[in-house]
């Protein structure tokens, strides 16, 4: 059974779409086909009439795939499904009729022996066949494919689980934290005190909240916040600026450690250029639900001379594994672009949270 089931994924994979489609139009314009070709006996059709009729049905059958089924059908909206579909099949059975009538009077000189009923008929069963069949191996792919998504997912969420507890600590992070704390204590014991604070609700954050598939946006955000604060410690020279504008994210919910890896890079990779050191982050979240990142942050000599290294990093998940869980998690729903200026690297990424 697993095995007839992985041979439908092959079979199903978006490189044999176009396959796929061929042989669905050639198994529905098989008998006019064979009668072209003079396998069987001719059906009396010109090429010319049987490609326009190609055409609608195609125009007919891609119109419900790629436009009725995604407005309609699987946002809820049945009945508005129903009525749209029903008027497509009602448009193409008319032209259809049209075409052939207009075909055999012009072009043979007489009308079909048959009634305009029993023609009309014919073609409501033909149209519904074909859209039927149509429909039915499309959903059958989407479910296909969305099944593939969810174990891909799971298998995805364990991984990334199981290297988030390995690396959910980082200790050169913890190390300067603490050690900052240390020199506070000494110098500004009240500011040390706010700093254990701070670096308590992160490793709160990390080790209980996260543990949810999603998170609420205002957490997320203020985990980045202060992640902040305590980097300003560290670099006291540091011109670090955190923006947000847009509806309030109270009750929107995100997949947690999205934004993180990119601050950690701006970390990292940020360095002195002519005495100035800035990481800028700005967050607007749009009524629509639509998130926007940017974060921007000079860049040391060396990084200037290379780019800027995209794949695992230490003490965090890394680039690469947060671009994969935007694969899966928001399939196109998210655009993410990074470049480089002469004396910063920019990150902007867009995510549709709401569907």
């Amino acid at each position: 059974m697993k095995e007839a089931y992985a041979r439908l994924e092959w079979l199903l994979e978006d490189r044999n779409r176009v396959w796929l489609h061929i042989l669905f139009w050639i198994f529905i314009y098989l008998d006019e086909l064979l009668g072209i070709t003079g396998i069987t006996r001719e059906s009396g059709l010109s090429v010319f009439l049987i490609f326009s009729l190609f055409l609608l049905d195609a125009l007919t059958v891609y119109f419900n795939l790629y436009l009725l089924i995604d407005t309609y059908l699987i946002r809820g909206k049945l009945w508005m499904y129903l009525a749209f579909t029903a008027i497509t099949i009602f448009l193409n059975i008319e032209f259809s009729f049209l075409l052939r009538y207009s075909f055999f009077e012009n072009d043979l000189g007489s009308l079909p022996d048959i009634s305009v009923l029993s023609q009309l008929i014919s073609d409501f069963v033909y149209t519904t066949f074909m859209l039927g069949t149509a429909i039915g191996a499309h959903m059958l792919i989407r479910n296909v494919r969305n099944q593939q998504r969810i174990r891909i997912l799971e298998t995805e969420k364990l991984s990334t689980e199981l290297k988030f507890l390995k690396n959910q600590i980082n200790p050169h992070f913890l190390f300067n934290s603490l050690n900052n704390i240390y020199v506070l204590t000494r110098k500004r014991p009240k500011e040390a005190s706010e700093t254990v604070l701070l670096l308590s609700d992160l490793l709160r954050y990390q080790l209980y909240e996260c543990a949810q598939d999603k998170v609420l946006l205002k957490n997320e955000i203020q985990y980045v916040k202060n992640f902040l604060k305590l980097e300003r410690l560290r670099r006291s020279g540091a011109h670090i600026e955190f923006e947000y504008e847009g509806v309030k994210p109270d009750l929107i919910e995100i997949a947690p450690f999205i934004f993180i890896p990119f601050v950690e890079n701006a970390v990292k990779h940020g360095s002195v250029i002519q005495d100035k050191v800035f990481i800028d982050i700005y967050f607007k979240l749009h009524e629509d639900g639509t998130l926007f990142f940017r974060i921007q942050n000079s860049l040391s000599a060396n990084t200037q001379k290379s780019e800027r290294p995209s794949s695992k990093k230490e003490g965090g998940i890394g680039l690469a594994n947060v671009k994969r869980r935007l694969e899966l998690i928001y399939p196109q729903r998210y655009n993410l672009e990074m470049g480089k200026t002469a004396e910063s690297y920019i990150v902007e990424l867009s995510i549709k949270l709401k569907k």
